[in-house]
């Protein structure tokens, strides 16, 4: 951004939730624009697993006891119906080649957990979504073990987050390298936005930050940042992992690319409370267990070539916050706190931040919660 400027809605972050919300503006015929510190998807967008999948943080059983089974299954039905929307607009910009319908296989690696797997399962079954549960003998070769069990869901996937990000936003107005140094304020009948490059005079501002969220809004001190590492190999033996893996309740997640090359993801509990950061920062001990899970566990021997972290939101609840700030009158909007399962979640969100600026209301404006 070169000097001061005026618009009908200031989008703060070029991550998926930001993009998506200027996406479902433009369709709702209300032009945004997006302000990115770094460049578009350079954040927790373009640094997770690339996993695409329905639902929400918890297992559904799980959901349906933290929230009742109503709105267990309108959350969970969301994300199902926002896979299709996101596939649809993919299309539309050229980038449906960056997704892998390949199905996701949850993997429960001791006996406790294939408890926990088979009550997961159960839950979906019985409100009508899928799953099918797969054998010891079933599973990829170099995780199979008597005790376990895993959980197939044919509608997941993954994708290529950073290039149908940046695809999506082709037709987006955005302005990288362009810094918010301060909590945007209400002031009269708009936003101002203060950046390194001027101000930003708007009628409506969505923060869409995720882990940045309570930097950006303090107020909003209910998400915390954490930060999630990852590695990438060169390319290893095909069909070592047939579909993308859930292991151990979510902690690690890994898949193999159509190159061959592994990626892998997890370990957060073992960072403590060292994960609770606003740097992205890899951590060594992280990545030393993520080295020999790679090895001793997953029987990939190919040489890691890519290490990294990245940031991302999360809430005690675990639900995403969605809504106008308190105090904004309605012209603040916050977005973020997926905890750990965004690329998803951040779509419904902006879906329903879309339709609050362009309406003042919107059918889900309960499914998240709103900034306290």
């Amino acid at each position: 951004m070169a000097g001061d400027l005026r618009c009908e809605v200031c989008v703060i972050g070029g991550g998926i939730g930001g993009i998506a919300t200027a996406w479902h503006l433009a369709r709702r015929g209300v032009r945004a624009v997006v302000l990115e510190a770094f460049t578009v998807a350079s954040g927790a967008t373009g640094r997770n697993g690339g996993f695409f999948i329905a639902g929400v943080a918890p297992a559904y059983d799980e959901s349906c006891r933290l929230w009742g089974r109503p709105l267990a299954i309108r959350r969970h039905l969301a994300t199902l119906a926002a896979q299709a929307e996101m596939l649809g607009a993919a299309s539309q910009v050229g980038a449906r080649q960056e997704f892998r319908l390949t199905g996701v296989l949850r993997v429960a690696m001791d006996a406790d957990e294939a408890v926990r797997l088979r009550s997961h399962h159960s839950a979906l079954l019985a409100d009508g979504f899928q799953g099918s549960l797969v054998g010891p003998d079933a599973l990829p070769v170099a995780l199979q073990r008597p005790e376990r069990l895993g959980l197939f869901t044919a509608h997941d996937g993954s994708v290529q987050p950073a290039r149908w990000v940046r695809a999506l936003a082709e037709d987006i107005q955005v302005y990288e390298g362009t810094r918010v140094l301060e909590p945007p304020t209400a002031e009269g009948a708009g936003v101002r936005v203060e950046t390194a490059q001027g101000t930003v005079l708007a009628g409506y501002v969505v923060v869409a930050a995720d882990g940045g969220l309570s930097a950006l809004l303090p107020s909003v001190h209910r998400v915390r940042p954490r930060r999630l590492n990852m590695l990438a190999t060169g390319p290893a033996r095909p069909g070592l992992l047939p579909v993308p893996i859930y292991a151990r309740d979510g902690y690690e997640y890994a898949q193999q690319l159509p190159s061959g090359r592994v990626t892998l993801g997890g370990f957060s509990d073992l960072d403590g409370e060292a994960s609770w950061t606003q740097a992205a920062v890899v951590s060594a001990p992280v990545q030393d267990r993520l080295t020999s899970y790679l090895r001793d566990e997953l029987g990939v021997f190919a040489p890691v070539t890519h290490r990294w972290a990245g940031i991302v939101g999360y809430a005690d609840d675990p639900v995403p916050t969605c809504g106008p700030v308190p105090g904004s009158d309605g012209r603040i909007l916050a977005l973020g706190g997926y905890n750990g399962t965004g690329h998803v979640q951040a779509w419904v969100a902006a879906r329903v931040a879309a339709d609050l600026v362009a309406t003042g209301t919107s059918v889900d404006a309960d499914l998240y919660v709103w900034p306290n």
